[in-house]
């Protein structure tokens, strides 16, 4: 990795994410719909049969095509979903206030709440019943965290693949120059979500999150092949991050992907699998 920061090389996978057209096309006789939340239509597929149902969050402006390496063993195991949020892939875009102060027009960015009751409103009008173990791919973390603090009483596991964390932006910053940090905070302002990403990074870090459900952190392990000191510095402090994630639970454990960067479901899609296997077998030993 050249001298740049984390936050530009998690920007440039979110670009690498935009168009996966080299994976395998999805099979035929899979459950797609399109599903009205309230104004606006949500692209839902789901695949497979058996409980707990397995979400599967994508990372900032990826669409659902980022889990196909997943999916199709995934749904031997459970039942299990992916939807594309507003704005991404077949999905609607959400309506957001437009207001004009003075001679400029602002438009009202998002907040974790909207991705919450989106995702909500999504699974409930599509009849996809709880339990649910929720998989967050990086910015999909955060949309899983937020979920599992606002209902959970439906979470029962939980995994989180290279995950956002609230405090990367404080431990990440301090590494950059202030017009470094301008361009990573303009970078994700400047969204095609709408999302107002340090907002709801804020939003995770406020609830505290805590649990007790069975939960599997993914931290990309792939080494720098031309390392600097800022980028050992940078990459010893993301994987800080991945571990306090993992410890968010006593049932939590970390996975390092040794042979995947940030996208480790693209790279290693076998680790994510085995993973939701492992979480899955959790939630149903539990019942029992």
């Amino acid at each position: 990795m050249q001298p740049s920061t984390r936050m530009a090389a998690i920007l440039a996978c979110v670009l690498s994410l935009r168009g996966l057209h080299a994976l395998p096309q999805q099979p035929r006789d899979i459950d797609t719909r399109v599903v009205d939340i309230g104004g606006y239509a949500l692209h839902l597929t789901c695949q497979g049969n058996g409980s707990p149902t397995v979400v599967l969050a994508s990372g900032l402006e990826a669409s659902a095509r980022t889990w196909q390496r997943v999916v199709p063993e995934v749904q031997k195991l459970t039942r299990v979903c992916s939807y594309d949020r507003a704005y991404v892939g077949s999905s609607d875009p959400a309506p957001r206030e437009v207001r004009r102060i003075g001679d400029r027009t602002f438009i009202e960015l998002r907040s974790g709440q909207d991705l919450v009751q989106d995702l909500r409103k999504l699974l409930l009008k599509a009849a996809e019943p709880s339990p649910y173990v929720l998989v967050g791919h990086s910015f999909g973390g955060s949309a899983a965290m937020l979920y599992a603090h606002h209902y959970p009483g439906d979470v029962v596991g939980m995994v989180l693949v290279d995950s956002t964390h609230p405090e990367q932006t404080r431990r990440l910053g301090a590494f950059m120059t202030a017009t470094e940090a301008k361009l990573a905070r303009d970078g994700f302002i400047q969204n095609r979500e709408g999302f107002d990403i340090e907002r709801i990074l804020g939003e995770v870090g406020a609830t505290r999150w805590r649990t007790n459900i069975p939960l599997v952190v993914l931290a990309a392990g792939r080494p720098d092949p031309n390392p600097t000191t800022r980028s050992t510095q940078e990459a010893k402090v993301w994987r800080d991050l991945q571990i306090d994630l993992s410890q968010r639970s006593p049932n939590g454990k970390l996975i390092v992907a040794e042979k995947s960067g940030h996208n480790i479901q693209v790279d290693q899609p076998e680790l994510v699998t085995e993973a939701i296997r492992d979480v899955v077998a959790a939630t149903r030993a539990r019942v029992r």
